[in-house]
């Protein structure tokens, strides 16, 4: 076969038309892909209607889906994220079983674990006989002054959390043969010269951004901004969840609604933290200035990244999020925290990076920071196109996976 029109088998058990997050990756990763390769991907049977009804009418020959799912009776697993990470290992294993053979045989080039490749899970498919990927992948620890900062029960959770993705990855056997086995790794949301893997591995990473946006899609047709209304509007944008800094937004903005009268906050999302949010907005005498819009549209979503002037996003082990990306192309300046791969993206020029000793020294930075840009519109500008060209340059989908085609050619010519 030419080596420039590979034939490749990706495990993907994220992967879903118009969704975002992982399962948005492994669509979008796939079917870029398939315009350079034939691909194979492997997901859960869950997603089959979803995918089928998206390519109805658009054949595409190089794209070939596989479907697996575990036993229904085993399905209680994944409900209300009680242990979905246990569904997930179960998956895997029995995807690998009835698998393998016909990856072993059917004339593979590459094998390539793609979404949910957890840093402590192990993947079953480095054990095939093609050239073997494991990732996009890394590991992400909480910044000791976030974590230093954490209420009692949510620091246990993660001292619990770091102690058993240490005993993974130290004493499960599949776990400790993964990277081993794995001919290469590419490795997302590490700055340079970081790695979260020993040295002796150094020779198999390959560096490689794991999240894009297709800016061709319907939704980011309309690039209409608010009528000046005299008011900075300031954007929450996330499931309220600890660690996506959700809290620490509020603080913020509770500091700074003190005294100028002229911001508000328009909160998109839900979750377990909405009532502490509120909370801390209404102890500070500012609800009145605050709007809760709940979770809305993709379209919605856009319109109302376009209509803000500050996204707050002090994200603390999160990954590369979409709507950050999608924040950039709508040019509105990001403020987040260091310490998170969100802040390598906006560092390179489309917001502000907040940081500290300690935690009062994070929050008293990301209020100055936030305060600067708020009195001055030419910096929102310069942030906001700064991002928009970040966009066009890096992480549009076709220009990532045109990076990863490249990857994946230059290690079959080693």
């Amino acid at each position: 076969m030419d080596k420039k029109h590979l034939k490749i088998f990706i495990s993907a058990y994220a992967c879903e038309p118009e969704k975002g997050s992982e399962p948005g990756i492994g669509w979008n990763t796939v079917n870029e892909l398939s315009m350079y390769h034939e691909v194979h991907v492997l997901t859960r049977a869950n997603n089959r209607e979803s995918i089928e009804k998206a390519l109805s009418g658009r054949e595409n020959p190089n794209l070939v889906f596989h479907y697996y799912d575990v036993p229904k009776w085993l399905s209680f697993w994944k409900k209300k994220r009680r242990g979905y990470h246990f569904y997930y290992y179960l998956w895997q294993y029995g995807a690998y079983f009835k698998y393998r053979n016909f990856v072993n045989t059917s004339g593979f080039d590459i094998v390539q674990h793609l979404t949910f490749a957890n840093f402590a899970m192990p993947s079953l498919f480095m054990l095939c006989k093609p050239l073997t990927v494991w990732g996009p992948i890394g590991y992400i620890p909480i910044p000791k002054p976030v974590f230093k900062s954490l209420p009692f029960k949510i620091r246990l959770k993660e001292i619990l959390r770091k102690y058993f993705m240490s005993f993974l990855c130290h004493f499960e056997l599949l776990r400790l043969l993964t990277p081993r086995k794995a001919d290469f790794i590419m490795e997302s949301g590490v700055a340079s010269g970081e790695s979260s893997f020993p040295s002796n591995w150094q020779k198999k990473i390959i560096h490689q951004p794991q999240t894009g946006i297709n800016t061709s899609e319907p939704e980011y047709q309309t690039e209409r901004k608010r009528e000046d209304d005299g008011k900075v509007r300031l954007l929450i944008c996330s499931e309220f969840l600890h660690w996506k800094g959700v809290t620490f937004s509020c603080e913020v903005f509770s500091r700074i609604a003190k005294t100028n009268q002229n911001v508000e906050l328009h909160i998109y999302g839900s979750g377990p933290l909405k009532k502490q949010m509120a909370t801390i907005l209404k102890k500070n005498g500012v609800s009145d200035r605050v709007s809760w819009k709940g979770f809305v549209s993709k379209r919605e979503m856009i319109q109302a990244l376009f209509d803000a002037d500050i996204l707050l996003y002090p994200s603390y082990h999160h990954g590369l999020a979409t709507v950050i990306l999608q924040a950039m192309y709508a040019k509105l300046p990001i403020i987040t925290i260091a310490g998170d791969p969100i802040a390598l993206a906006v560092s390179e020029g489309a917001g502000t990076v907040s940081s500290g000793e300690t935690m009062t020294e994070v929050l008293d930075d990301m209020e100055q920071k936030t305060r600067a840009m708020i009195e001055s519109a030419e910096l929102r500008h310069l942030y906001g196109e700064n991002g928009r060209r970040l966009i066009e340059k890096k992480y549009e989908w076709n220009i990532l996976i045109g990076q990863l085609s490249e990857h994946l050619i230059n290690i079959i010519s080693r």
